[in-house]
């Protein structure tokens, strides 16, 4: 079985479907949505249709769907410019896409692995799972419930054991990069980001998970041009630097 991971879109029309024609070309039996499809980026409603038409996919809640939902409570959990991308995502997001973010589960299950946006601990706490965070490493892979737990929100492509340290000591997650697991330990994928990458890259990464063959390889579009999506960002009303996340 092979499975399409990926998370935070954020309203990138351009990456989400490069994604899906690169799909096309590869034999995808399920794929898993970690959440956060809009914030930030120009085109919240049209990014949410095309992640609706995809056949065999979950679609997770991540925060920016949570923030949408209690605006109050993340006017203060928030940083400025992301409520300023929430606040502008909720004057254009239509009736049919609120309700739909609205009735999107926080985690799921297929296999051996376990599907959040952040850590399972708590997981509408929103915690970030991070290299050499012991302790909340430790508590997603408490809070899990299988082998295998896979997590979005940090935009940066990794893979960790139970102890919070790199299995792959590289941060620089190119096209194919690849690793066998054995089937016995603990890990945690990050898949990184389709929508706005924060991991020395422009390029959307995503992951593909052989259950066969216990391969998980990172991919990257290498056919993206970031620079579309950040003028339609300068030109929509979204905060600038939210242009500038994707080209910097």
């Amino acid at each position: 079985m092979r499975l399409a991971i990926f998370s935070d879109v954020h309203g990138n029309l351009e990456a989400l479907e490069i994604f899906l024609e690169a799909l096309r070309n590869d034999s995808i039996d399920r794929l898993f949505c970690l959440g956060d499809s809009v914030g930030y980026g120009p085109n919240p409603n049209e990014c949410l249709e095309l992640i609706r038409s995809i056949n065999n996919v979950v679609v997770l809640m991540g925060n920016h769907e949570w923030a949408l939902l209690n605006m109050a409570m993340a006017q203060r959990s928030m940083n400025p410019v992301a409520f300023k991308a929430i606040e502008w995502t909720r004057l254009r997001l239509v009736d049919a896409n609120f309700d739909y973010i609205s009735c999107l589960p926080i985690g799921a299950e297929y296999g051996s692995i376990c599907f959040f946006h952040a850590s399972a601990n708590s997981p509408q706490q929103w915690d970030y799972v991070r290299p050499g965070d012991r302790l909340t490493v430790q508590s997603c892979f408490n809070s899990s419930t299988q082998r295998i737990t896979c997590v979005g929100h940090t935009h940066r492509p990794m893979l960790l054991d139970i102890n919070g340290d790199l299995v792959l000591p590289t941060v620089l997650f190119s096209d194919g990069t690849s690793y066998q697991e054995d089937g016995k330990s603990n890990l945690i994928i990050n898949p990184g980001s389709i929508g706005q990458p924060r991991d020395h890259s422009h390029l959307p990464c995503y992951v593909i998970y052989d259950s066969d063959t216990r391969s998980i390889t990172w991919r990257r579009l290498t056919n993206y041009d970031a620079s579309i999506t950040a003028k339609k960002i300068c030109a929509s009303g979204l905060p600038a630097e939210l242009a500038y996340y994707l080209i910097d």
